[in-house]
């Protein structure tokens, strides 16, 4: 399988931790410095947990044994921190909003469905390029052997 790695750390790694870094910094502005939203921020909220936990599943690291676990895994990282992350809200002078957390768990869920129907299709891709290269690689050889 083709893996993209930076000094040995893989690329989705670095995607997510600077992603979260992100995150933090985002929830984390005080309220006299935040954009005026004329709607509700739920939207943001689900959107920004559903790409947190699509990330997490992803770097998680995967068992031939139990082919879910870091599914379950990424949804009670992203549960957990959406809690911590709006109780520490409060000494930046925001609120702590128990709809708040609900819109993360909920975007967090949806962020892995998206992931456990996208997973399996980038497998077959990374496999089907794979296939294609090592035939490449063996029509090369042969065809050099021929000469």
């Amino acid at each position: 399988m083709v893996r993209f790695a930076m000094r040995g750390v893989r690329m989705v790694t670095l995607v997510l931790a600077a992603y979260w870094l992100l995150l933090f910094i985002g929830t984390h502005i005080p309220r006299g410095n935040m954009p005026n939203l004329h709607h509700s921020d739920k939207l943001l909220h689900f959107a920004a947990y559903a790409g947190l936990a699509f990330l997490l599943a992803w770097a998680f690291p995967k068992e031939a044994a139990r082919p879910n676990a870091h599914v379950w895994g990424a949804l009670l990282v992203a549960m957990i921190y959406g809690a911590s992350d709006e109780i520490s809200q409060i000494p930046v002078g925001r609120t702590a909003d128990i709809m708040d957390w609900i819109a993360d768990s909920l975007g967090a869920a949806s962020g892995l469905f998206v992931y456990l129907v996208f997973r399996p299709m980038w497998n077959f891709l990374q496999r089907r390029r794979a296939n294609m290269t090592e035939l490449s690689q063996e029509r090369i050889a042969l065809a050099r052997s021929a000469k």
